[in-house]
């Protein structure tokens, strides 16, 4: 298999706290080999009603520039996974461009960007607002002339429920309908899949995998690497409030923090194990683990247990609250990257 790919160039610094392309040929990048790559993961664009999902054309147009600059090679979604499957390196600094739900942006302003760029993009669709023509969203039509044109989509579920918090009935109609409706309206296949909301659990997780999906993400940073769990990978999220080409450089050149063996390894938490007894382990080659820092999205700073060169342990003094946390885990890596682990959990009752 080869891997289509465009060049592209950046630096970064700081930690701050998203598939197929549609052109298959590439520029010849030189690069090192790698076992990981930078997911990136956006909504909408030049939406100021929707901050918190919404990118302004400026800084989206930003993005683009940075990564058409020199030293990245941004690469199908497909061919990501397929070289995962067929454990062949991938160039460093790899970078793949996902966009969730198919807001009407996407069409009218990311979409056109992005082709004059001749950069690769998968587009998961939720697929109920669109086959109700609801307004905001692209119109099965606009999403045709886009499967024409070689974009990739993937499934995010049917509906905008929470999925993993339904029962497993319930989830598997909405896992098929999504894709039935993509089959049917748009002629292909999905084999990547969206947790809605970044949610899931180990039934969810099971369910995608059964339906024949090769890989689903959830919406936690971090960058994925060949050990992370298949069916619940990390990507970068990009709004106004965190979309600046400085964090953008960040991101784009952070390096994996390959963690394993991680618990609680079900990303939906009940009573019972509130709070976690969360940890993962990190290959023994990753220098300066005492260098690691890892934050919680409403605790703040942690304390960290290393047990030997490889174990990272985090008790936790209080429940989690309802709904949805994130634990970031970075260090310094080399040349002034930044290395980059993280896992998302949900707590039911929000």
């Amino acid at each position: 298999m080869k891997l289509r790919r465009t060049n592209i160039h950046a630096t970064g610094l700081a930690w701050l706290v998203c598939l197929c392309g549609f052109l298959p040929w590439l520029i010849a990048v030189p690069a090192q080999a790698a076992e990981s790559s930078v997911v990136l993961m956006y909504h909408r664009f030049d939406n100021d009603k929707h901050p918190a999902t919404s990118l302004s054309l400026k800084k989206f147009e930003a993005h683009i520039k940075e990564l058409k600059s020199g030293a990245y090679t941004v690469l199908a979604l497909p061919d990501l996974i397929d070289a995962l499957e067929a454990k062949k390196n991938l160039p460093d600094k790899s970078v793949v461009i996902t966009i969730d739900d198919a807001y009407l942006s996407v069409q009218t302003h990311a979409w056109p960007l992005l082709k004059k760029a001749a950069l690769p993009f998968t587009l998961f669709v939720t697929t109920q607002p669109v086959d109700m023509d609801q307004p905001g969203y692209m119109s099965w039509g606009q999403l045709k002339e886009m499967a024409n044109s070689g974009v990739t989509f993937g499934a995010k579920a049917h509906s905008l429920a929470r999925l993993a918090t339904q029962d497993k009935n319930a989830i598997k109609i909405e896992v098929k309908a999504a894709a039935r409706l993509l089959r049917e309206k748009l002629g292909v296949k999905p084999v990547l899949f969206s947790f809605p909301y970044g949610i899931a659990s180990l039934e969810t997780q099971k369910i995608v995998r059964d339906a024949g999906y090769k890989a689903a993400f959830g919406q936690h940073s971090g960058v994925l690497h060949r050990v992370t769990d298949r069916y619940f990978l990390p990507r970068f999220s990009l709004n106004d409030a965190y979309g600046d080409i400085a964090r953008f450089r960040t991101l784009v050149n952070a390096q994996p923090l390959p963690g394993f063996d991680v618990t609680p390894k079900n990303p939906m938490l009940t009573v019972k194990n509130n709070p976690p007894l969360f940890g993962f382990s990190v290959f023994p080659t990753v220098a300066n683990i005492g260098n690691l820092a890892c934050y919680h999205s409403h605790f703040g700073k942690l304390t960290l247990q290393l047990l030997g060169k490889s174990r990272v342990e985090i008790r936790f003094k209080e429940p989690f609250a309802k709904g949805r946390s994130r634990i970031n885990c970075t260090m310094p890596g080399t040349n002034g990257r930044w290395r980059w682990f993280g896992m998302q959990y949900y707590m039911p009752g929000d």
